[in-house]
C-alpha cells in the first residue's frame, strides 16, 4: 500500500482525487510476492471523443441527480450523497464549526456543509483540499495539496491548531482503471491518508465520513476505524450509481 501511495504522489499532477471528470487515468497493476506489493503505472490519455466518454456524457444527461444538482446550483451530483448521509447520521450540528473537505473539487460537499450550518445559524470554517486547483464557494477556503504529502498534512494542521477539527469529510477517489482490485487498492490508500489526517486533527467526539471502494481490504480499514471511533457505520447512499462499488464509512465519536 505504501508503494502505491509513493507512486501516486510522484504522478500527482496526472491523478484526480476529487469529484470532477478528468482526462487522465492511472492504471495500477499489482502483483504479490510474499508480503511485498509491487506497483507499475501506465498512464493513458482518454480522448474526449472516446466511446467511454460519450457513454459517460449520455449517462450524465439522463441522470436525475445531475439534473437536480443543476436546478439547485450544486457543483456536482455528489452533493446528494452527503445530504443523505447527513439525514441518516446527523453529521452537522451546531458545534460542527471546523471542517476539512478532502477531495474537494469541484466543491459540492463544501456547499452542502455551508448550507446545513447556515440553517443551524452557524458560520463554520471549512478548508477544502484537493490535488486539482479549484475555487471554493464564498466563505470557504481551499488548499491545493496532495493527501500523500507531509507538507499538505502540516498545512492542514496549521489551519486548525490544537487538534480542533470537528469533522473530516473525504470523497476522494483516484480515477478508476476498470480493474477492480487496483481501483480498490487505490481507494484503500486514499482512505489511509484520510484516517491519518483524522487521527492528527480531530477533536474528541469528532467525526469522519469517507468514501471507499469495496474489496478484500475494507474489513481491515473498518477495524482501524473502530479502534479510533466509538461508532462506525457503512452506507451506500441512493445517489450512488447502482453499478458503482463505492460506499461510505461514517465514523462517529472520536475516542480520546
Amino acid at each position: 500500500m505504501h508503494i502505491l501511495g509513493q507512486f501516486c504522489n510522484r504522478v500527482g499532477n496526472g491523478t484526480s482525487y476529487g469529484r470532477g471528470v478528468h482526462a487522465v487515468k492511472i492504471h495500477l497493476y499489482t502483483s504479490y510476492s510474499g508480503t511485498s506489493k509491487h506497483c507499475q503505472l501506465n498512464v493513458q490519455i482518454r480522448s474526449k471523443s472516446s466511446v467511454s466518454s460519450e457513454r459517460w456524457l449520455r449517462r450524465q444527461k439522463d441522470d436525475p441527480h445531475t439534473k437536480e444538482a443543476k436546478k439547485q446550483h450544486y457543483r456536482s451530483r455528489a452533493a446528494y450523497k452527503l445530504i443523505e448521509l447527513d439525514h441518516k447520521f446527523s453529521l452537522f450540528k451546531r458545534n460542527t464549526l471546523r471542517i476539512v473537505d478532502l477531495g474537494f473539487a469541484p466543491g459540492a460537499w463544501t456547499q452542502v456543509a455551508m448550507q446545513r450550518m447556515a440553517q443551524l445559524g452557524q458560520k463554520p470554517k471549512i478548508l477544502g483540499v484537493d490535488i486539482i486547483p479549484s475555487t471554493p464557494p464564498e466563505g470557504a477556503q481551499f488548499l491545493h495539496g496532495d493527501i500523500f504529502s507531509r507538507k499538505t498534512h502540516q498545512e492542514i494542521r496549521d489551519n486548525f491548531p490544537n487538534n480542533e477539527v470537528d469533522l473530516v469529510m473525504s470523497d476522494m477517489m483516484a480515477n478508476t482503471s476498470g480493474i477492480k482490485d487496483n481501483d480498490h487498492l487505490a481507494s484503500m490508500e486514499l482512505c489511509e491518508g484520510a484516517l491519518m489526517l483524522a487521527a492528527s486533527t480531530l477533536k474528541t467526539n469528532g467525526a469522519l465520513v469517507m468514501k471507499f471502494y469495496t474489496g478484500r481490504e475494507e474489513r481491515q480499514l473498518e477495524e482501524k476505524c473502530r479502534k479510533m471511533f466509538k461508532k462506525v457505520h457503512r452506507m451506500k447512499p441512493s445517489a450512488c450509481r447502482p453499478e458503482s462499488r463505492e460506499m461510505y464509512f461514517v465514523c462517529l465519536g472520536r475516542s480520546n
